[in-house]
């Protein structure tokens, strides 16, 4: 689980980011970061998700997602990320 931990540092969310829900199809772009106070763990961020294709009708996406959770969805690949560009940044 430390070896998992230690891989979402690398994931970099940013807004405009789509994200694909493997088990269910879904796709959405991440569209603003926030901060929300935990009584637990203090500080924690969400991201706000527009979701534009789900593929269950049945399956209702949260319109946000915790950070954390979000990364170590994308580590243990529950769910994809797809930069725009490619991650490539123009010139």
């Amino acid at each position: 689980m430390i070896e998992l931990r230690n891989k979402t540092k690398h994931v970099i969310l940013e807004e405009g980011d789509m994200i694909c829900d493997t088990r269910t199809g879904s796709k959405g772009f991440l569209i603003e970061r926030e901060r929300r106070v935990d009584i637990v763990r203090d500080d924690i961020y969400v991201w706000h998700v527009y979701w534009f294709s789900k593929k269950y009708e049945q399956f209702n996406s949260l319109p946000w997602m915790e950070e954390e959770g979000l990364k170590m969805s994308i580590v243990i690949g529950t769910v994809i990320i797809h930069k725009p560009n490619n991650g490539v940044e123009d010139e």
